[in-house]
């Protein structure tokens, strides 16, 4: 019997701000790794999904949505990391919104990819939001701007069509060994996971109240010790993280009314962390005005960004 040969590929996801790319990262993984809201720019660093499908061993890549830098340190490194994963990825897909038009973040973004030598495929996402006639006029509209190897209409949230965009990576995945082992799905740690849900809960909560100049730093994780709390039942975890604004008016925000807004934000992220850590969680919060942290480089390395 001959030996089956491994397949293993790099999978970069791009596209524009809220296109669906964390969303189809988690519906391809299986597991909730990357923050989903409505707020553009929810990603901000690179998220590795590893999925392994019979011979072939897939490390998806998930990156903030691709925009011109023009604010702060932070938006050069989102860009930075967007561009670390083109140039390691050995298939690359690009996220386009169904529902959107062609227009010059469009073209910037096909240009860029123009200039890469690894396979290209375009995913239309949120076709649900289009009928048949003007799903095909979208997919004859993109065919020519750029050397697609294919284009795959999908819907990410619905798990719509993935089977396909499933065969095609699973055929194009160059011959390798596995780079990562059989039992992992992740660089992820739980400490980043932990901050992601709380991220994700505060744009959920406050829309566009509170935008991007929001950040959680954990500073505690507490699991046994003196410090453990007594009223708590054992084998759980308590953990303290910092809310971090960019400016007084959004702490302000987030406190609400005699504290309810993140009291609102903190129970309903516990109840998340307690399923995705499988235990019992008390979870504190601290919001605390940091005008600047953006542009300070030790804060954007303390949280990983």
């Amino acid at each position: 019997m001959a030996d089956v040969r491994r397949k293993f590929a790099v999978v970069a996801i791009i596209g524009l701000p809220n296109v669906g790319k964390s969303t189809l990262l988690n519906a391809l993984i299986g597991e909730k790794l990357a923050a989903v809201s409505q707020t553009p720019q929810t990603t901000r660093a690179r998220i590795l999904g590893v999925v392994n499908r019979g011979d072939v061993q897939l490390a998806f890549l998930d990156t903030p949505g691709v925009h011109r830098v023009r604010h702060s340190l932070l938006n050069a490194r989102m860009m930075e990391h967007v561009g670390t994963a083109i140039a390691e990825a050995d298939l690359i897909l690009c996220v386009i919104d169904a529902d959107g038009y062609y227009g010059p973040k469009e073209r910037e973004l096909v240009e860029r990819l123009r200039q890469t030598a690894m396979p290209v495929y375009l995913l239309i996402n949120k076709i649900d939001l289009l009928s048949k006639p003007r799903l095909l006029e979208k997919v004859a509209a993109y065919k020519d701007l750029a050397p697609f190897r294919e284009i795959v209409p999908i819907g990410a949230k619905s798990e719509q069509n993935l089977e396909p965009l499933w065969d095609i990576l699973q055929r194009d995945a160059p011959e390798s060994d596995w780079r990562y082992g059989e039992d992992e799905f992740t660089d992820q740690t739980e400490r980043n996971l932990v901050a992601e849900f709380i991220r994700e809960k505060i744009f959920r909560k406050t829309r566009e109240e509170v935008p991007h100049g929001i950040a959680i730093m954990i500073s505690d994780w507490i699991e046994s010790g003196d410090d453990y709390p007594a009223d708590m039942e054992s084998g759980g975890v308590l953990i303290r993280a910092d809310v971090l604004c960019d400016r007084e008016s959004h702490r302000k925000i987030l406190l609400g009314k005699g504290g309810e807004m993140i009291r609102d934000i903190r129970q309903s992220a516990q109840r998340e962390l307690k399923k995705l850590l499988q235990r019992p969680v008390r979870l504190e919060l601290f919001v605390k005005a940091d005008e600047g942290w953006r542009d300070r480089p030790e804060k954007l390395d303390r949280l990983r960004l």
